[in-house]
């Protein structure tokens, strides 16, 4: 099977990410943040998934991804199911991972093309 590199010059590939910082282009953000395919990223307030609610699900699905991506800090933790109504109705897929494997999956979305936005909690 031929292999080829894929590279991209998008401005909101994420260069590197853990639970304590993301590095996106020259920047390094150590305060979570929201990330869209094709928009500015974006500070954001809360710091661990049991802080997300339906106003910010509701925030991030207005960028119409196909998926969106929480980035829930070194540990994968699941959000509650009632504040995922939003995603349910506006047919949005959601993929919850720890900072590195986000960031591996939400720069592939990138290099395809795809719309996404990715929620990076950052624990100072």
């Amino acid at each position: 099977m031929d292999l080829s590199e894929n590279r991209t010059n998008h401005p909101n590939l994420i260069q590197s990410a853990d639970a304590d910082n993301c590095v996106i282009g020259q920047q390094k953000f150590q305060t979570s943040i929201i990330i869209p395919s094709s928009d500015q990223v974006l500070a954001c307030d809360i710091k661990v998934v049991e802080e997300l609610h339906v106003d910010l699900v509701k925030q991030l699905c207005e960028y119409q991804p196909e998926v969106i991506i929480l980035a829930t800090g070194k540990h994968i933790v699941f959000p509650t199911t009632d504040i995922l109504d939003p995603l349910v109705k506006l047919n949005i897929g959601l993929e919850v991972l720890n900072n590195q494997a986000a960031a591996r999956t939400f720069n592939v979305l990138l290099s395809e093309d795809r719309e996404a936005v990715c929620l990076m909690l950052i624990q100072p």
